[in-house]
């Protein structure tokens, strides 16, 4: 199922010369097969410019899968980008994707994490100021996103990152990872995780990429998602755990200033909707 519009699948299948129609459907069809949700059948909006009407239709797009999945009719939803300034002017009160999908499903405990072939990471905190980072730091934030990648992955090898730069360098540069992050990561240990650290995250990735880790939980966002998309952009997805659903989704942002211009790559939705299909199965 796409949840879209007709007239910007139309638009642009005229603009770049690409196969655009859809059969569409409103109601979930017995035949496999690619169908379209029209849920805005008439869109007006101008080629890489952010607009409320544009905001609307990623909100109103998104609401409509979720509806679909909240009654069992989608087991998996792939999101591709949201404009966090378009989506903002339609009153959308959440962060990014992953908050509002954690709220229409009433789940608490829930993380994002991206992966590509050479990394899995998750992240602790997602889209905030780097100055409220250290007070959303706390022990039994990190243990219940470690129980959280165990459920996820079973018997992973879980490295943890420090939030300041040594790792605190015995509390000299920090007193997080002494007062927070190791107490979390030894309540952990106790319960049969392997969870390891906290590490300096300047040198963690490094050993993730040798294999001595399966997953890293990285304490921020900039933290986390660098070392991921310096070693896979463009083939990285997005998973949220914690979800009844699966959800995955693309490895970045809306790229207005190539709209319309036909150069995208398309190659991280693909892996995206592919995860998505192994996940399911």
């Amino acid at each position: 199922m796409v949840y879209g519009s007709e007239s910007v699948l139309r638009f642009y299948g005229e603009l770049l010369n690409l196969p655009s129609e859809l059969p569409v459907v409103s109601e979930i069809p017995e035949e496999p097969g690619v169908y379209l949700r029209n849920v805005i059948p008439e869109l007006d909006f101008e080629v890489g410019r952010v607009s409320k009407s544009c905001g609307v239709a990623q909100f109103s797009f998104l609401k409509s899968a979720v509806e679909d999945a909240k009654t069992g009719k989608i087991g998996a939803i792939v999101t591709l980008p949201i404009n966090k300034e378009a989506i903002k002017l339609a009153d959308f009160p959440f962060p990014g994707h992953t908050e509002f999908l954690a709220s229409s499903f009433g789940v608490k405990n829930y993380a994002m994490m991206l992966a590509n072939e050479k990394l899995k990471v998750v992240l602790l905190t997602t889209h905030l100021p780097l100055r409220e980072v250290p007070e959303r730091v706390k022990k039994e934030v990190v243990l219940e996103k470690l129980v959280l990648i165990n459920r996820a992955f079973p018997g992973s090898r879980i490295a943890v990152c420090g939030l300041n730069p040594h790792a605190g360098e015995g509390g000299l540069f920090g007193r997080e990872e002494i007062e927070e992050i190791a107490p979390a990561v030894e309540e952990a240990k106790e319960s049969g995780i392997k969870a390891f650290g906290p590490y300096p995250a300047d040198t963690v990735f490094n050993r993730a990429l040798s294999k001595e880790f399966d997953v890293v939980l990285a304490m921020y966002h900039d933290q986390g998602l660098i070392p991921v998309k310096v070693t896979g952009f463009g083939r990285s997805v997005n998973v949220t755990l914690g979800l009844p659903i699966v959800r995955t989704s693309v490895d970045h942002g809306t790229a207005y200033d190539i709209a319309g211009k036909g150069v995208a790559d398309s190659g991280s939705f693909r892996e995206a909707v592919k995860i998505a299909l192994k996940l399911l199965r």
